[in-house]
């Protein structure tokens, strides 16, 4: 009977060893290899099609709730201190943003655009979600392939922006007692009680990674969208004439008073402190230290390398 090693040597070639290699680097990197950004992305659009919606109906007390996605720190996101690299956060803010404002506002996407079609054929303009700042705080590091949740949620808004906020949490440090608009996702009464003992020892912040705080902006064509109409359109906020008994003026007041303890929070990001900021560039009048090119290209890959081996004096700046 042939042995595994009859079987495996004489496959056993360095082509076939490096595309193995390659192979397992994909697959230990899949996050970080090109378009995967985008298909991400399009993962995230997929919720403004009817048939990916949540069956539940969107009510007020949704606003302000938190929507999770999962992740993890892989080998390209590392930095040389050996954990998730400060950069790589946000593109990770971009996609969690993104789901739950496909979740929160699927409806009003699909009246604004005219359907839900790449191309929907409407003779109406182009509707995009923009952003226009965003921040991020660094709590503690991640470690490769160190599991992680980003928990997004909006914070607040004006008759312009609206502001969504994302932790970075370790994977399974803090579980929501229910999920309102997936109840198949709830745990059982016996696991939700086993959370309420859980959750009177476990301190959340003691699990955050990070948070970033985003503005962005709903747009058709040049017109600014206000946020206060998409929530009415996505059936979030009563319109002016509403009658439904669904928002009661209690609702309603505590939304506004959480709208309002947001706003002051948002303030990191308002147009005020952005105008303190720009007034800071010193401008063509100035005197430089300096120009300095940053490596990138074939050109300054290889003048780095010659400098760090000494093949090369003089430097390309």
């Amino acid at each position: 009977m042939p042995s595994v090693a009859n079987f495996i040597y004489p496959h056993l070639t360095w082509s076939t060893l490096w595309f193995t290699l390659l192979c397992i680097f994909i697959a230990l990197n899949i996050k970080n290899m090109p378009f995967m950004w985008h298909l991400r992305l399009v993962n995230a659009f997929r919720f403004i099609l009817r048939t990916q919606r949540p069956a539940v109906p969107l009510k007020p007390t949704h606003i302000f709730q938190p929507i999770i996605t999962s992740s993890t720190a892989q080998l390209m996101e590392i930095d040389f201190n050996m954990h998730k690299s400060n950069s790589s956060y946000f593109s990770d803010v971009d996609i969690a943003r993104t789901h739950l404002v496909c979740t929160l506002f699927a409806k009003a996407i699909e009246q604004m655009r005219g359907g839900t079609a790449a191309y929907t054929g409407a003779k109406k303009p182009v509707f995009g979600f923009a952003l226009g700042g965003v921040s991020c705080n660094f709590k503690r590091e991640l470690r490769p392939y160190e599991e992680y949740e980003m928990w997004s949620k909006i914070l607040t808004w004006d008759e312009k922006w609206i502001y969504i906020v994302t932790h970075f949490v370790r994977k399974d440090a803090a579980k929501p007692k229910n999920y309102s608009l997936y109840p198949e996702q709830s745990p059982s009464q016996t696991r939700r009680n086993s959370i309420e003992i859980e959750g009177d020892e476990v301190k959340p912040d003691k699990h955050i990674f990070a948070t970033a705080l985003s503005k962005c902006v709903f747009k058709a064509g040049r017109r600014t969208v206000s946020p206060e109409l998409m929530l009415q359109m996505s059936g979030l906020l009563p319109t002016d004439n509403s009658e439904d008994k669904e928002f009661d003026k209690v609702t309603i007041q505590e939304i506004e008073a959480q709208r309002q303890k947001g706003l002051a929070t948002a303030q990191l990001l308002s147009g005020q402190a952005q105008q303190s900021l720009e007034a800071e560039f010193a401008g063509p009048d100035c005197e430089a230290l300096g120009r300095h090119t940053d490596g990138a290209g074939i050109a300054g890959v290889v003048n780095t390398l010659m400098q760090l081996a000494r093949l090369k004096k003089s430097q390309l700046l």
